[in-house]
């Protein structure tokens, strides 16, 4: 039974400091299953965490949000979910009765809490998850592709926002997983020309071979004067910022056509002081916030499962959770060459 096992379960207790801690498996509720974690990934707002700088997570917090495993129990009232099932989690709590529940936008319910910031955190030996956000894997997905579908989802609702037709041109800005993963998915989506900035040349290389058009390196040339150029002075339908600076939101607005639209999906550490916006907005073009994902699990699984979307070419690194600590600060070092480093428990 699971109220008989224990596991460890990783906390940021102060800045940069990581400690894994001996916790008993609470007894499980009816709806509830019980996952051995064989996978989880390292997330920017992890590194928010383990900084001590995320806005919304003061320590000492559990981290980690990005799981999959095998099912080992599950409750009387579990009937979609059987033990030997392999899975990934949405890591959400919610009130299930708000205005927002009630219409189905969960994502934006009035009491939402996410699980790692709660008590329970992905870099652990197990997680209990209520089956309603529990999604079953695809034969031919992996565990090492299972954890990362989370931060896929992401992705696929950021670019839902942008409300993109085929034919459409986009610019992301961020040549991290999250922009690597929005590429992929507005190209599947008939993006043309899809441009992606960023930094490191390595990522850049690789965002040309997963579909991108373009790519430019912000520490070379003028991000939005090239854009500028490559779209016959226009700018472009959609942006994206997946990098959390005010440098790149920025960017991310100026490059925009007129009536264009700019999804933020970037986690801020410093307050946003945006540019002088009076005449971007004057032109129509739409600033819009994205949170988390709503129904946009099985899109992500499917993706996968039908190889439109190739996350393994973004997994650059593997640790044991007895080295947690190392590979968040690989994943510190921008220059380590880290996109997605996955743990194994």
């Amino acid at each position: 039974m699971s109220d008989q096992r224990t596991g460890r379960m990783a906390v940021v207790t102060r800045p940069e400091v990581v400690e894994f801690r001996s916790v008993k498996i609470p007894s499980m509720k009816d709806d509830q299953v019980l996952i051995k974690v064989k996978a989880s990934a390292i997330c920017g707002s992890d590194l928010h965490i383990y900084r001590g700088r995320h806005p919304s997570a003061p320590l000492p917090c559990t981290f980690g949000h990005e799981l999959c495993g095998e099912v080992v129990e599950v409750g009387e009232k579990v009937h979609m979910v059987k033990v030997g099932d392999r899975v990934c989690v949405e890591p959400l709590i919610t009130c299930g009765h708000c205005y927002y529940c009630l219409r189905g936008q969960y994502n934006y319910c009035v009491n939402l809490k996410l699980k790692y910031r709660s008590g329970e955190g992905a870099f652990s030996d197990y997680y209990i998850a209520s089956e309603r956000w529990v999604h079953i894997l695809k034969e031919n997905i992996s565990y090492e592709e299972g954890c990362l579908m989370e931060p896929l989802a992401v992705a696929v609702h950021a670019g839902r926002k942008a409300l993109i037709s085929p034919g459409d041109s986009a610019a992301i800005f961020g040549d991290g997983a999250i922009g690597l993963m929005l590429l992929q998915i507005v190209r599947s989506w008939g993006v043309y020309p899809a441009i992606l900035v960023g930094i490191i040349d390595k990522n850049l290389e690789l965002a040309a071979t997963l579909g991108a058009s373009r790519t430019i390196n912000a520490r070379k040339l003028d991000p939005v004067k090239e854009i500028l150029a490559s779209t016959e002075g226009l700018g472009v339908d959609a942006s994206f910022e997946a990098v959390g600076l005010n440098t790149t939101f920025n960017q991310c607005v100026s490059s925009l056509k007129n009536g264009g639209r700019a999804v933020i999906a970037g986690v801020f550490e410093e307050p946003l002081v945006p540019e002088d916006l009076r005449f971007e907005l004057a032109k129509e073009k739409q600033i819009i916030g994205t949170s988390s994902y709503r129904w946009d699990f099985e899109s992500a699984i499917d993706l996968v499962h039908k190889g439109i979307v190739h996350l393994k070419p973004l997994i650059t690194h593997t640790f044991p959770l007895s080295e947690l600590k190392t590979a968040l600060e690989k994943k510190s070092n921008a220059q380590s060459g880290a996109i997605k480093i996955v743990m194994y428990p």
